[in-house]
């Protein structure tokens, strides 16, 4: 009898271990069929805010653009505060990929919108946000289009460095300087975003100069005392005015710093060190921000 209970309780917990191994791995396949995808909309301001929303399969490019301007059109965030930039009437007549330019051609509705930056602007962002696509060529009615009424932005070179919340028009100063996305916290209908402002940085101050700068518009009270780029990992030497209790920085200001300065040239990480020691919390990798579940 004892015999017969102990092959019993064996079998058990081995269909207990084997239907924990098999919920693992579905999880992780769920997981791993789940990608997120970048769309912008905007505040009651009118800034433009990146969102991060879960899809749950991959489509083929141009139904995958179509996709995420239909998205964009939506009104469906407006319990968060975020409202469309995309007038509900564009329509996307259709899509090209040649040599890295996308062609996009889209019908008469972007000549009557007022918020012709904002649109540009978020066009740019998320239909060079491809591996395969390094420029947008916006086309209306299949003919190109240099400028649009209300912005003085040149269409004929739309690539991703063109950015989000670019005050600065001035088609001149845009190719005489680095182009950066500085994130700041907002609170937005009682939510927290991240939100971008693209600031352009003289090419000729140096790297110091250039991270000091970024800093300030993060927050005053970040004080560099170096900065050095190697192997694509710039790392910083703050003042320890920063650490909290537990010898850390605030996670929130971590990563407003870390998205901030990824952003300028041949930067893919940083490292944050204070009175000599490391003060990362997280891999860059892990970063997910303004994350919104449909």
């Amino acid at each position: 009898m004892k015999k017969k209970i102990i092959i019993v309780s064996v079998s058990i917990i081995c269909l207990a271990i084997g239907s924990f191994i098999y919920l693992q791995m579905d999880d992780s396949k769920q997981v791993s069929e789940t990608y997120l995808q970048t769309l912008i909309y905007q505040d009651a301001n009118h800034d433009l805010v990146p969102v991060s929303l879960n899809v749950h399969n991959q489509m083929e490019l141009e139904t995958d653009i179509r996709n995420k301007i239909d998205l964009m059109q939506s009104s469906q965030l407006q319990a968060y505060g975020l409202y469309p930039v995309i007038d509900s009437q564009l329509e996307v007549q259709s899509v090209e990929l040649q040599d890295h330019m996308l062609t996009v051609s889209f019908n008469d509705c972007l000549y009557s919108n007022q918020d012709a930056l904002n649109i540009i602007e978020a066009l740019t962002y998320v239909l060079t946000d491809y591996d395969d696509v390094n420029q947008l060529k916006i086309q209306i009615d299949g003919k190109d289009v240099t400028y649009l009424p209300n912005s003085t932005v040149p269409l004929n070179h739309l690539t991703h460095d063109l950015g989000l919340n670019n005050f600065e028009e001035a088609s001149t100063f845009l190719h005489q300087s680095v182009p950066v996305m500085v994130y700041q916290e907002k609170t937005i209908a009682d939510y927290l975003y991240y939100v971008p402002t693209t600031l352009r940085i003289s090419e000729s101050d140096s790297l110091e100069e250039q991270v000091q700068t970024i800093l300030n518009h993060i927050n005053s009270k970040i004080h560099l005392l170096n900065a050095s780029l190697d192997n694509q990992v710039l790392t910083l030497e703050l003042d320890s005015n920063l650490l909290l209790d537990n010898e850390r920085i605030d996670k929130t200001l971590e990563e407003l710093i870390i998205l901030s300065l990824t952003s300028l040239d041949n930067v893919k990480d940083v490292d944050i060190l204070i009175n000599g020691e490391s003060v990362r919390n997280q891999e860059t990798s892990q970063i997910h921000y303004n994350y919104i579940k449909i």
